[in-house]
């Protein structure tokens, strides 16, 4: 089928939350590129937080978005999250594309519907790293056993629900290994997300300062990172937000080393990648766009050794890794870091293989005509 008949189709884009425009959500935006005319269902969201193109849409929100205050409460509602996405109604669609990372791949579409899946992580909170989100969210007791109940139910309706999808695509090969011992089912592609890559000139002189972007939900471990840094003494600058940001600052504050900057605009932020003298990347990545930014820049990154980073990092080439969450092993690792002589533009020739919108939108539309 060509592409003006696909265009030609009713169609549906289904996402999680639209609280941010983060790399779920720019995916979002290049199906929307594909599909402009198609209508978009999110379970939350804020139309003044998002960018022009999604807030010229009527995007159809769940029940959920109407509790007061759930942009603050909304994580603990994730019980309800399966009802919520089975309720949109996709009875006059032909095509329905889930952008997920948590059940957006749930919904339920008639026959002669064909449903896409474009997975950037399973449940993280329900599967392997349910031990990082228990650890750093702490609950009492009983609190901790009521979730334990709920997350069981969300487990069971993961796998019942992914085998729902005519086609599975994901992001990276690490996702895809997730996907195939969590979900059970085969994965049909791999399409990495689309990434903006640095295309300024390579900074030779680099200033005495790490650097790092949206550490703040667990997977993320900038907990880690920030006490590593507050132990050790690196200059360290952060920039963006999520769910732990409030209570690190916070914690932190005292600590000059520690730069926590708010919002900052795309030329600030190449600014500050570019001029450092290396990223970290602390967490588990399902990707890493962060990775394949800094190294667009010349910028190595010391990354903990296991998710999409290591799809990206080229060790002793583009950066290095850490084998443990511990301080040690950290110290180790940044010493061996610091110790080495960059070539920043070695560095950046080594990306290789990462998709701009332009490749990514052509891999999508390769994979629905197949």
């Amino acid at each position: 089928m060509t592409k003006s008949n696909y265009t030609k189709q009713r169609v549906a884009l289904v996402t999680d939350s639209l609280w941010k425009i983060a790399g779920a959500e720019k995916v979002l935006l290049s199906f929307l590129d594909i599909y402009p005319d198609a209508d978009v269902f999110a379970l939350f969201g804020k139309m003044g937080i998002l960018s022009e193109k999604l807030k010229e849409k009527e995007i159809h929100f769940s029940f959920l978005n109407k509790i007061p205050f759930v942009r603050h409460i909304y994580r603990y509602t994730f019980h309800l999250w399966p009802i919520a996405i089975e309720q949109f109604d996709f009875s006059n669609y032909d095509l329905v594309i889930s952008n997920t990372s948590s059940v957006a791949h749930g919904v339920v579409t008639p026959l002669g519907c064909k449903h896409v899946v474009y997975v950037n992580s399973p449940m993280r909170y329900a599967w392997d790293l349910s031990f990082l989100y228990t650890k750093i969210v702490r609950f009492g007791f009983l609190k901790r056993c009521i979730k334990e109940v709920f997350v069981n139910f969300n487990r069971i309706w993961d796998v019942v629900s992914a085998q729902r999808a005519d086609v599975v695509i994901t992001n990276s090969k690490f996702v895809k290994k997730r996907v195939e011992k969590y979900w059970g089912r085969s994965v049909d592609y791999v399409v990495t997300p689309p990434v903006e890559l640095y295309e300024g000139e390579i900074k030779r002189k680099r200033e005495e300062y790490f650097f790092t972007g949206s550490p703040y939900e667990p997977n993320k471990r900038g907990d880690f990172l920030f006490e590593c840094a507050s132990k050790l003494g690196f200059n360290l600058k952060v920039i963006g937000n999520g769910s732990m940001k409030k209570k690190l600052k916070r914690k932190y504050r005292k600590f000059k080393n520690i730069e926590v900057l708010d919002w900052v605009s795309d030329e600030e932020k190449w600014n500050l990648i570019s001029n450092a003298k290396g990223c970290i990347v602390p967490g588990i990545e399902d990707y890493g766009i962060f990775c394949a930014e800094a190294i667009s820049c010349g910028t190595p990154v010391l990354a903990y050794g296991y998710g999409g980073s290591t799809e990206i990092v080229k060790e002793n080439i583009s950066g290095m890794f850490f084998d443990k969450w511990e301080l040690e092993s950290f110290k180790k690792a940044l010493g061996d870091f610091e110790s080495r002589n960059w070539n920043y533009e070695k560095v950046r020739k080594s990306l290789r293989d990462i998709n701009n919108k332009k490749e990514f939108r052509e891999k999508i539309m390769k994979c629905l005509v197949e």
